[in-house]
């Protein structure tokens, strides 16, 4: 894990050094997401489409997004994570952390599982399966989310639309999380788009 200084230090950097960028806005004044993300990803040297892939986004989406400006305040920090920017949001009186939970797609699933409770309303949203065929929210009646707890564990909250079905919980391995974020991504809202 990053030092919390370290990445203080390095986001001042991104924030106010415009030295390398005329179109940076200098002083923070003005700056949008776009604005540090484009610094984020000059400081490390990687190129749109690396952080887009990092994310299971295609390029396109990425580049899209910056030109309209209209970066999601989750995906913004899951773009700055990937890359290697941490940010934490701290309540200066008390230097508490303030948690900012990235909400799934489903209904919340609480469960203990070898004395471990699992708790999707206090967990991390990362990927999910819904609508994986473009059109139905369930494949074969099911569908599965998954999220990362405040202690780093991954699990998935699988949900049932059978009738007398229970979601439950299942564990899962950082491989078996990555596996998972390759194969469908970090967008989490995939409702099929209609015609009107």
């Amino acid at each position: 894990m990053v030092d919390f200084e370290e990445s203080i230090d390095k986001i001042s950097n991104l924030v106010y050094d415009d030295s390398n960028d005329t179109e940076t806005s200098n002083g923070g004044e003005g700056m949008n997401a776009k604005d540090m993300l484009l610094a984020a990803l000059r400081e490390t040297k990687t190129t749109q489409a690396e952080a887009a892939t990092k994310v299971g986004w295609m390029p396109q989406q990425l580049s899209q997004r910056i030109v309209r400006n209209s970066i999601r305040a989750d995906d913004f920090l899951s773009l700055l994570e990937a890359i290697g920017i941490e940010v934490t949001l701290t309540v200066r009186d008390t230097g508490n952390p303030v948690r900012v939970y990235v909400k799934g797609a489903g209904r919340r699933v609480k469960a203990m599982v070898d004395r471990v409770t699992y708790d999707t309303a206090a967990s991390n949203a990362i990927s999910n399966n819904f609508y994986a065929d473009g059109v139905n929210e369930y494949t074969d009646g099911k569908a599965m989310e998954l999220y990362i707890d405040k202690e780093g564990r991954y699990f998935f909250a699988e949900y049932s639309n059978w009738e007398g079905g229970k979601d439950r919980i299942s564990p899962v391995s950082a491989a078996e999380a990555a596996a998972f974020i390759e194969k469908y991504g970090t967008e989490l809202d995939k409702k099929p788009k209609t015609d009107e």
